[in-house]
């Protein structure tokens, strides 16, 4: 069996361990609970995209183009893995699965997948469950884990493990997010104070002024006031400011302004509210959360000056850094997992974003044989060096265009 701390060396991103038939080898070597999965203050990263506004929408937004990634086989015939990916288990779709795969990748820098076996050792009645890594204890010898409000421990040959972001020849799993908890608690902070002078736009605040000679208000608010009802103990004083606000109540004037017999001045809270550019205060912080996931700000509510143009070209960056590494990546790993079970391959032909990607590749490609056509032309390249440098650029193999 493959020597266990070799076989990370296999892939550049999305890792798994030794691979022996359908099962993962641990050849001797614990797992050390040595994966944050949280923040200091004990906040788990997969609940932190699920409530905060801007992971919500960037991790959401590559979970749901790695979702829509097709699989096929290299002959374009079924096979027992690409029916496995295609129906994962009872209960999701392969959309389904693969968005919820993502998001607990890129929220924890590593996901988990347990097959769950229903009859030993038939494939056919394999599923395979994504695990939360938000609920994931490591024993000695097994892994512990809550699906569905159920508690599970399994052995670690029935776990298969997936990293982003990990430090080079261990275990140890890093969150995209790890860096990032001040910029989410900016963005947060920003849409709160947003939505307290959202809330507070149409009230006014009146308070009396100290100068006006007929009030006589040594106490300010808090002077009491006769209201000339009786009580178990006498006459019942309220102050200045429980009456005011007893008029707002009754009268229905809670986003009115209170007309005073007495000087007062009067301050109405939304009266800068339209001053406060809210996007403006956290745009570092939006730019830099965006950058950590290679997420274009165009294709975010932030986008400035977003145009169908622009967002074309932002879609073929986020397919190039992020949707088909990611993609590839779990395709080559379920076949290192179950080798006996068929090749499968993503296929992006269908995404419109992949089509100008070729088409950008095609004019490349054009613009480059134009140029050395030119150079052999004029003898500056001899027909070996002409073929020599197509064949470095990848625009034809072994003598033949692609």
């Amino acid at each position: 069996m493959a020597n266990f701390r070799d076989s990370f060396r296999w892939f550049k991103s999305l890792k798994l361990f030794s691979v022996k038939n359908d099962s993962v080898g641990l050849d001797s070597y614990v797992i050390s609970d040595d994966r944050e999965t949280s923040y200091p203050d004990g906040t788990k990263y997969v609940a932190i995209q699920e409530r905060e506004f801007i992971v919500n929408t960037v991790i959401n937004q590559i979970a749901k183009r790695v979702s829509n990634v097709k699989f096929e086989s290299l002959d374009g015939r079924s096979n027992e893995l690409l029916e496995k990916i295609n129906n994962p288990n009872n209960y999701q779709t392969k959309v389904e699965f693969l968005k919820e795969f993502c998001i607990f990748l890129l929220s924890s820098g590593y996901t988990a997948i347990w097959k769950k076996y229903n009859a030993f050792g038939v494939f056919s009645s394999l599923e395979l469950i994504n695990i939360n890594p938000d609920t994931i204890g490591f024993n000695l010898n097994s892994i512990s884990f809550t699906h569905q409000a159920i508690k599970h421990t399994v052995d670690y040959e029935q776990i298969i493990f997936f990293y982003d972001i990990r430090k080079c020849d261990t275990d140890y799993a890093i969150s995209r997010l790890k860096p990032l908890k001040s910029q989410i608690d900016n963005i947060r902070n920003a849409q709160k104070a947003k939505g307290i002078q959202i809330d507070n736009s149409g009230t006014t605040i009146v308070s009396p002024k100290a100068s006006t000679s007929n009030n006589i208000m040594e106490e300010g608010l808090d002077g009491p006031v006769p209201t000339k009802v009786m009580g178990p103990n006498g006459m019942i004083q309220k102050t200045q400011k429980e009456v005011m606000e007893e008029k707002l109540t009754s009268r229905g004037l809670k986003n009115r302004i209170i007309v005073s017999s007495k000087g007062m001045d009067a301050v109405n809270l939304s009266a800068q509210l339209n001053n406060v550019k809210f996007h403006e205060i956290v745009e570092t912080d939006v730019l830099a959360f965006c950058d950590a996931f290679s997420f274009p700000p165009e294709l975010t509510p932030y986008g400035k000056r977003a145009t169908f143009d622009n967002k074309e070209l932002a879609e073929i960056a986020l397919m190039e850094s992020e949707i088909i590494p990611i993609s590839e990546n779990f395709a080559k790993s379920m076949m290192s997992v179950f080798p006996k079970r068929g090749e499968v391959f993503p296929s992006f032909k269908h995404i419109n974003a992949m089509s100008l990607i070729e088409e950008r590749i095609q004019k490349t490609n054009g613009t480059t044989i134009d140029q050395l056509t030119v150079l052999l032309e004029k003898e500056i390249i001899s027909k070996e060096e002409f073929r020599k440098i197509l064949q470095t650029k990848k625009i034809i193999e072994n003598g033949k265009s692609r």
